[in-house]
């Protein structure tokens, strides 16, 4: 057991990277936190970046309809001059079909996990090119999603560690305003983004099999009757679409088809609910995150 008791997660602002502001989150006491702390530490110690330093979603201004949707075209447009893979554009941010297709170009071009280190498709092409169709693919999930939170990704780290049996445990549906949990570390679709999106394009099913450092904060608390419905809609997916999962190696009870995340740690601070989130509105760059 390491002595670490928190992480601190250094937020500032492009434009200055003087002016920063400290979120200090008190580790939880479970088996898994443990193994979070050795992958951060992995992480320094290879001195790999936060590889999404802007993904603050509706925390701030820096992402609306208009600027989504050219980044997205222009991420495209990108992409193309070097391989052309995409034959679609997107017009607004609802068009979940679009959203959808885009998506599946990502899985299939860019593979799971680190395939694509051999990949034909990056060979004599700058590293930017992975970068290009990675940023696409959060960028699609920032149309996805009405949260508000920081994720923090590092797209260097291998992507190798497997959740055991005594992980699926630690796993939630729910969330608590200000707490850190693991994110989901694969490429594909887990139960939950399937059930979500109704999504036909998409290229394979990949439950929550591995995890590294990446994490998200989440800011929003789910009621119970917000977990139960949620709950429902994973249920009703998974009976509809049981022969499917099982087509994929997974039975209608296996604890990788678990949902959620597992909480790593709980934001301590001085400031209430709003007055974070107004604080927080002055930021739009990921720095750090420190272990003490």
């Amino acid at each position: 057991m390491t002595d670490f008791k928190y992480a601190i997660v250094r937020v500032s602002k492009k434009s200055n990277h003087l002016d920063t502001f400290d979120l200090k989150f008190k580790l939880l006491d479970n088996s898994f936190v443990p193994k979070w702390i050795d992958c951060i530490l992995l992480a320094q110690q290879l001195q790999y970046p936060i590889s999404e330093p802007w993904a603050f979603y509706n925390l701030n201004n820096q992402f609306n309809e208009e600027s989504i949707v050219n980044r997205i075209n222009d991420l495209i447009s990108e992409i193309n001059s070097y391989e052309e893979l995409f034959d679609c554009k997107l017009k607004n941010t609802n068009d979940q079909e679009t959203l959808n297709k885009i998506h599946s170009i990502f899985e299939k071009h860019h593979g799971k996990l680190d395939e694509w280190l051999t990949n034909p498709l990056f060979k004599n092409k700058p590293k930017r090119f992975r970068n290009l169709l990675s940023e696409i693919n959060q960028f699609v999930h920032i149309c996805e999603s009405k949260t508000q939170k920081i994720r923090i990704v590092w797209f260097d780290l291998p992507k190798t560690n497997n959740f055991n049996a005594d992980d699926y445990k630690l796993f939630t549906d729910a969330r608590k305003f200000g707490t850190l949990y693991t994110l989901y570390s694969d490429v594909g679709k887990n139960l939950e983004s399937l059930a979500i999106d109704n999504d036909k394009h998409h290229h394979d099913f990949v439950p929550n099999i591995h995890y590294s450092a990446d994490c998200i904060i989440y800011f929003c608390t789910d009621t119970p009757s917000e977990i139960a419905q949620q709950q429902q809609i994973y249920k009703k997916y998974l009976d509809k679409n049981e022969q499917y999962i099982k087509t994929k190696g997974y039975t209608k009870n296996d604890s990788k088809l678990t949902t959620g995340h597992i909480p790593l740690a709980t934001l301590e601070t001085k400031y209430n609910e709003k007055e974070l989130l107004t604080h927080l509105s002055n930021f739009d760059n990921i720095q750090s995150v420190n272990l003490i």
